[in-house]
């Protein structure tokens, strides 16, 4: 009995470290960082926001740290036509886009990380 509740503690504690290692809220320092998810760029203001969104995904999707370079031509050029306005704030000015895609498309072209 005592084994088990010595197991549970372990568990726990092992959980609580890999959910303690992602970032909740992020600076909004820029320091671009370019990455890739299969073949499709993106771009986020700096590594924490970067790490935030890989400890959302599951293993095997993780994003890849690249160059500017390497990144840019994989860049979303398509979106679709779907009118699902978003904002974003880039530099204390707000901007209004289209939908999702036509702001990571912008983003990525542009190098600016909307927040």
């Amino acid at each position: 009995m005592k084994s088990f509740f010595g197991l549970c503690l372990l568990l726990g504690l092992a959980l609580s470290q890999v959910s303690g290692s992602c970032p909740e809220s992020c600076p909004d320092t820029e320091e671009v960082v370019w990455a890739l998810d299969g073949g499709r760029c993106s771009v986020f203001r700096n590594k924490c926001y970067f790490d935030q969104t890989n400890c959302t995904k599951e293993t095997g999707e993780q994003l890849t740290v690249t160059t500017k370079e390497e990144c840019q031509p994989k860049c979303a050029s398509i979106c679709t036509a779907i009118f699902q306005p978003v904002s974003g704030t880039y530099r204390g000015k707000t901007r209004q886009f289209g939908n999702a895609c036509s702001k990571q498309a912008h983003a990525c072209t542009t190098g600016e990380t909307y927040l």
